[in-house]
């Protein structure tokens, strides 16, 4: 018995860096162990924005959650609808970070995504005792289960596919699975991949072979220390540059507000998760979504005009969001957990081994 409680401390260490779930929950659990990010004042919770910079704003649209029942794992995929929206909606495919397997760890981007009009699904896979490929089969025949269930308030010719972390490197995997297989996304749709992990079934053939029309995304945090920004900027370079791509570093730094507040926003590899600075999420991944979203459904003039501008700010003072046209990383590999040079990374090398990333 002794010997197995060892084995499960060693088994939770290891995945501690990069279960987004487990960190919040410590961080809410466990007051004393919140001194990694300065506390902010309330005033800084996002409901309040600094004039001047593009930020993310709520749609008129309430949420209505649906559960439906994954055959394949058992598991409850949760379909988020926005209430009384008219006709069918455009749909995103969520893919979680690895453990944060709770919907309510990504409220926030959820209900903003539903209030701007758009079905959102969230699909939970298995994070112990599985392989990478049945994760990226979990997520699928979540997906595919919930448009099953629920497809005719879903607008399929118009699709979203938005990762985080882990989910962020499936991302490529699934827009295949969606665009290309299913031909989903035929008037319209975009990939946004946050911080990625590694990138399984992924060659340089399938990101080329994406429908043309697809806009692709990707967003790094510059305190990140899970996850090594050159992932994300291995599959920038690698799409085609004729495509519409876009790569986002979110940075941290401190905003003042009218009334004389001044918020600390730390841009790390939590970001994106429910209470984790939700000004910096308003300033900082919402404007990503919402203009990839908004020129990928509902095209015009003003709507690429707004994405082709997001991150170009100009010169001086603090630039939540920025965007770079040739990305570099700025800090070592040592200084992230899983760097690009790890051997269970398919893409810098052999594939080597399946099991807990």
């Amino acid at each position: 018995m002794a010997i197995w409680r060892v084995v499960q401390v060693v088994v939770l260490a290891a995945l501690l860096p990069l279960c987004t779930g487990c960190f919040f929950a410590a961080r809410q659990g466990v007051k004393a162990l919140r001194g990694d990010k300065p506390a902010a004042p309330a005033v800084c919770d996002g409901t309040m924005l600094p004039p001047g910079m593009p930020a993310g704003v709520d749609g008129p649209y309430a949420l209505v959650q649906h559960t439906v029942r994954n055959a394949a794992t058992g598991r409850e995929v949760q379909v988020f609808l926005p209430a009384q929206a008219p006709g069918p909606s455009p749909v995103i495919l969520f893919a979680h970070g690895f453990g944060a397997d709770r919907w309510t760890l990504y409220e926030g981007l959820i209900r903003h995504l539903v209030s701007r009009g758009a079905v959102v699904v969230f699909a939970p896979y298995p994070t112990l005792d599985a392989t990478q490929d049945q994760r990226y089969g979990a997520l699928w025949d979540g997906f595919t289960a919930a448009v099953v269930a629920e497809g005719a308030a879903m607008d399929l010719t118009r699709v979203g596919v938005i990762g985080h972390s882990f989910g962020g490197g499936a991302v490529p995997f699934l827009a295949s699975r969606a665009f290309v297989d299913r031909g989903w996304g035929s008037r319209g749709g975009f990939i946004l991949m946050l911080a990625p992990w590694y990138s399984y079934g992924t060659s340089d053939n399938d990101l080329a072979h994406l429908p043309s029309w697809i806009l692709r995304g990707w967003q790094v945090y510059d305190s990140d220390t899970v996850n090594d920004q050159r992932m994300a900027a291995d599959l920038y370079a690698h799409t085609p540059p004729t495509a519409g791509r876009y790569f986002f570093q979110a940075n941290s730094g401190t905003v003042s507000l009218p009334k004389g507040a001044a918020c600390p926003l730390t841009a790390d590899h939590r970001t994106p998760v429910q209470g984790n600075s939700p000004l910096l999420q308003r300033l900082a991944v919402y404007p990503v979504v919402d203009a990839l979203a908004d020129q990928a459904f509902t095209p015009s003039a003003d709507t690429a005009a707004k994405l082709a501008a997001l991150g170009h700010q100009g010169d001086g003072g603090y630039h939540p969001l920025v965007r770079e046209d040739t990305p570099a990383p700025a800090k070592a590999q040592d200084a992230y957990r899983w760097p690009w040079t790890h051997p269970r990374n398919p893409r810098q090398g052999p594939r080597q081994g399946e099991g807990l990333p």
